[in-house]
């Protein structure tokens, strides 16, 4: 956990930096609190600074043209965003909510830029991180076009789950995302998704107790993902 005194240690992006440069660093940002649920920035407003997690849960979203919500990540402590904004000095590309109650350090554009501009190793990172946006963002709309709902909501299930410890061979998926937190993932409605579940459950590919949902055969489920099983494959368009 970030101190007081150095609360930009624990970030990997400014590796390489002693505690004195991270200390001037910090006393160009401003430390800014949201509560869970709050919006942090708009997509296309216009504040461009850089934000570092310094607590809780933030998501990153923006908008289908019918207004739904597509969720692109979930970023904690240790993590920031903004730096497009911040460098290219347009509109946000994106939209960020707290999740959870957040402690964000603010840092200007400018500075920011400054940093990039004294620190090769520093700009090299954040172009790294760019590109892996953008590999990203080309798989998403990858799988926007070639697959069903069905397959979107099993490969995020995928994504999300951890080998069992109760049973052998098993994954789970602890605690389910909420049907509408799926939704926003994958582009569907709450709706679309409910159904989507109960389809799979039916078929035995997942088992849901509570806020826990089984996977008994990651690779069945995986299977249905690639195409192999057609008819569920394409019963939720």
């Amino acid at each position: 956990m970030p101190t007081h005194a150095d609360p930009l240690e624990p970030f990997a992006l400014l590796e390489g930096l002693d505690a004195e440069a991270r200390g001037r660093l910090a006393q160009c940002c401003a430390r800014r609190r949201f509560a869970a649920r709050q919006v942090i920035c708009d997509l296309h407003s216009v504040e461009r600074d850089v934000m570092f997690i310094l607590e809780g849960t933030v998501t990153v979203s923006s908008y289908s043209r019918s207004g739904r919500e597509i969720a692109f990540a979930e970023l904690g402590p240790g993590h920031y965003f903004g730096e497009i904004a911040a460098i290219d000095g347009q509109r946000r590309s994106a939209a960020v909510t707290a999740k959870t109650d957040c402690l964000l350090l603010a840092m200007p554009d400018d500075h920011f830029r400054a940093l990039l501009a004294q620190h090769p190793d520093i700009a090299r990172r954040v172009m790294v991180r760019l590109t892996s946006l953008i590999r990203s963002s080309n798989e998403r709309l990858q799988s926007f076009s070639t697959q069903s709902v069905t397959q979107r909501v099993s490969q995020e299930l995928l994504t999300l789950c951890k080998p069992s410890q109760a049973v052998p061979g098993a994954f789970i998926v602890h605690p389910i995302p909420t049907q509408a937190d799926l939704g926003s993932r994958v582009g569907a409605s709450r709706e679309t998704v409910a159904r989507v579940l109960l389809d799979l459950a039916q078929d035995g590919l997942v088992i849901r107790k509570g806020r826990t949902l089984t996977i008994p055969d990651r690779d069945r489920l995986g299977a249905l993902v690639e195409g192999l099983r057609g008819g569920l494959a394409t019963k939720v368009a």
